[in-house]
């Protein structure tokens, strides 16, 4: 499986490998406002689409307008027509588009939980000349003078602070009045670059969250001046880890600028030579969108960390959770969990978060105790950027995995309840030895080993779906079950996150090596009816190697009817319509499907009996239609009862049945133009687990065989 699991990386790498200029700075006149922001919410969906004829065919299927594009994700975002609900428009194209969900604006900075602008009862620390600096017990809890004293300062590194805008005119975020230390950002609420020393975008008195963020991961360090950040060099800018403002959060009401604002800053971030990014936000769904921006990231060498979340007890957090990003919980002086950290076994690394002093925006003393996991995650985000110039020195260009396995085996332990502890990570960062252990490599061979690539394709129990030499061969229009929710079990106890989607598999970036229980269950009931059929499985990948599970799901991905999650495709009226979900029909091709509406049930929706399927699909006069259709043929427990009607719900033939050796099997030559239906029954009123079918349809052309 690892040269199918290539051609699908290659896929997503030149779906995500070219590098544009978006956002380049206007040399004059003003800002333009992002068009999602002049764009009722309601009416927003973003696309994957395939390519651009592919986006046309999207577009002119649901009467939308193409907003704006992001060709280095193949992602659009689309004004839906007046009355057109987003659910409804998404399973409209899911066997069109590669993926269709709402544009989010749900998303937020993590609240902080206790934040003061004086520091009180934390006791004195020895420091460099920083006159605060006494007042940050968390910087010798990391380890971080033990850090500048073998240089490890950041010099060099670019760290992208996906935030609220930090405050450029802080003598400790940007050296005064130069301002060299800090590199242009982009806005994502205007779609512009600025500079430097462009005034603050936002509202200074109350867009203060990613003066804390960047504080916390490189204030300027031995200057004289207020405190120290992880990052901050020793005495000159220079020697400091550069920071880059990625704003999305602001604006003019001072709230979240949307999923696709953000995919458009992480991306431009990316583009323009970013090393780390720090996300100390999140919260709301999975988003494939954001999935993909990071991904984006990770295939481009980018170190991901993201705040863990403060929901004070083990729960999954985005975008903290997705693969290949460093999950950060927050610890309090004595090195155990603060009261509101969220933990899990998704979190990779812990750092303070409590009352931890650090930069303000450029009022009053300039200084707050900022708090929360969205502290802890610029801390390490501070010390992965200082570890990768170590390493950089030494003429080392690792990984996003090596690094954060540098940071992990140097970690030290958490305190407290087992079961608290085991979802903290690996332990609490300890910055001074990970940069020693940094500096004593000097090879590519004695760093940590690569990461792995895992994908997990889910396939429907139903398709005809087979690899073969050159990869996935089948004449199913949709062979893959999207939207099932995909757990890896790492050996370790480590757990991951992602969903199948339309277009395949889901993606594991920079995911540990070793052994994983694969758990799969759903997919979305909204979207499908759910599935009573949750699978198991087993992957193993080696070190820089790539790995892929295939498992086999039961799912009926046509039950539900568009917009309307408890109505079936049980009657003509309530039919999925082939034309329309995939657009222009191939002559010959298959569906996989199941008799299984049991699954509506927790919706309040009556079961009102055995599961009938109906699916409609035009026709012009002269034009034949051939029909076969099996259960038990095809490894199902059922036996297929199929019926063609007319235009006026008629039958135009008597119904056929599968036997024990042969499907059942119509043709027809239309008579008279319009929408026929194709109605399939289980013979004995079955449903449920086991009871799936294969639909083969040829227009003008032999169905394909099974």
């Amino acid at each position: 499986m690892r040269k199918v699991l290539t051609s699908l990386l290659i896929g997503l790498a030149s779906l995500l490998a070219a590098c544009g200029n978006l956002g380049q700075r206007a040399s004059e006149g003003p800002a333009p406002l992002n068009p999602a922001l002049a764009t009722p919410p309601e009416r927003q969906l973003v696309v994957g689409y395939r390519d651009e004829g592919n986006l046309e065919a999207v577009s002119r299927l649901l009467g939308a307008r193409v907003i704006a594009t992001l060709p280095e994700l193949k992602a659009a975002l689309l004004e839906l027509p007046s009355g057109l609900a987003q659910a409804e428009a998404a399973r409209r194209v899911l066997g069109l588009a590669r993926y269709a969900e709402p544009n989010r604006f749900d998303r937020s900075p993590i609240p902080l939980p206790n934040p003061r602008t004086a520091a009180q009862g934390i006791a004195p620390q020895a420091a460099f000349n920083d006159p605060l600096l006494p007042q940050q017990w968390w910087i010798p809890k990391i380890g971080a003078p033990a850090a500048w004293d073998q240089g490890g300062v950041g010099r060099g590194v670019t760290i992208g602070i996906v935030d609220t805008d930090f405050d450029r005119s802080h003598p400790d975020l940007c050296d005064q009045p130069a301002r060299t230390r800090c590199l242009p950002g982009f806005n994502a609420f205007t779609l512009q670059a600025f500079a430097p020393t462009d005034p603050f975008q936002g509202q200074q008195n109350r867009d203060t969250h990613g003066s804390g963020s960047a504080g916390m991961a490189a204030a300027l360090s031995n200057n004289g001046q207020y405190v120290a950040g992880v990052a901050g060099g020793n005495g000159h800018p220079s020697t400091a880890a550069r920071l880059r403002p990625l704003v999305i959060f602001g604006g003019q009401n001072g709230g979240y600028v949307g999923d696709f604002g953000v995919a458009l800053a992480l991306v431009w971030a990316v583009d323009h030579g970013v090393d780390v990014l720090n996300n100390s936000w999140g919260g709301g769904e999975y988003s494939y969108l954001l999935k993909e921006a990071f991904d984006y990231a990770l295939l481009h060498g980018v170190i991901v960390v993201a705040s863990a979340g403060n929901d004070y007890r083990d729960a999954y957090h985005l975008p903290s959770g997705l693969p290949g990003l460093i999950a950060v919980a927050a610890t309090n002086p004595y090195d155990e969990k603060t009261g509101f950290s969220t933990y899990g076994p998704w979190v990779d690394l812990s750092a303070p978060g409590e009352d931890v002093l650090t930069t303000f925006v450029n009022l009053g003393t300039g200084t707050w105790l900022f708090g929360g996991t969205s502290a802890a995650g610029p801390v390490v985000a501070g010390s992965a950027a200082v570890v990768l110039q170590v390493l950089r020195d030494n003429g080392l260009n690792p990984t996003p995995y090596q690094v954060l396995r540098i940071l992990q085996q140097t970690a030290d332990p958490v305190q407290g309840p087992s079961d608290v502890v085991a979802g903290m990570g690996a332990g609490r960062v300890n910055v001074g030895r990970a940069v020693q252990m940094a500096r004593g490599l000097q090879s590519p061979s004695q760093l940590p080993p690569p990461g792995s690539q895992i994908g997990i394709l889910v396939l429907n129990k139903g398709s005809d779906a087979s690899f073969g030499p050159g990869g996935l061969v089948t004449t199913d229009l949709l062979p893959f079950v999207p939207f099932s929710n995909v757990t890896l079990v790492h050996q370790s106890g480590k757990q991951m996150y992602a969903q199948t989607s339309p277009a395949g598999p889901a993606l594991f970036l920079e995911s540990p090596p070793g052994q994983y229980q694969v758990l799969v269950g759903g997919p979305s009931q909204i979207f499908l009816g759910g599935s009573e059929d949750p699978v198991q499985g087993a992957v193993s990948v080696l070190p820089g190697e790539e790995a892929l599970a295939v498992l086999r799901q039961q799912a009926d991905p046509y039950e539900v009817t568009p917009g309307n999650p408890l109505a079936r495709n049980d009657t003509p009226q309530r039919a999925t319509d082939l034309d329309h979900l995939f657009g222009p029909l191939p002559p010959a091709f298959t569906l996989s499907a199941a008799f299984d509406s049991n699954n509506l049930a927790q919706f309040g929706l009556p079961q009102g009996g055995p599961d009938v399927d109906v699916y409609k699909l035009s026709l012009q006069p002269g034009q034949t239609l051939h029909l076969r259709a099996a259960s038990r043929l095809v490894g199902g427990l059922g036996t297929v009862k199929l019926t063609l009607l007319d235009p006026n719900g008629t039958p135009v033939l008597p119904s056929a049945q599968e036997s024990p050796t042969e499907p059942a099997e119509i043709s027809y030559q239309a008579s008279q133009a319009g929408t026929y239906y194709l109605k399939l029954e289980e013979v004995n009123g079955q449903q449920g687990p086991g009871y799936f079918y294969r639909l083969g349809v040829g227009l003008d052309a032999s169905p394909p065989a099974f």
